[in-house]
């Protein structure tokens, strides 16, 4: 596919047909490097524990969420440096 570089604001950028985008799953937000003088754009990979808590408590396994944050030792006091 050939396509123009055109101008945006004091940028640059290029216009990636909706084809390719499906193709690579590829939905809003992607990872630009460069290796060998070439560029690659890759999608990028939802986080691994992006919504834990909050599936986590639709699962309600959190319920005594509360309870814990709130947990004093003497660890925490003594030996830990925030």
């Amino acid at each position: 596919m050939k396509t123009k570089i055109r101008k945006i604001g004091n940028s640059f950028g290029i216009i990636i047909g909706k084809q390719i985008l499906d193709q690579l799953h590829i939905t809003d937000e992607v990872s630009l490097s460069v290796k060998d003088s070439k560029i690659i754009i890759e999608a990028v990979k939802p986080k691994h524990r992006e919504n834990w808590e909050e599936m986590l408590l639709k699962a309600n396994s959190l319920k005594d969420k509360e309870v814990l944050e709130y947990f004093d030792n003497d660890f925490d006091k003594t030996e830990w440096t925030w």
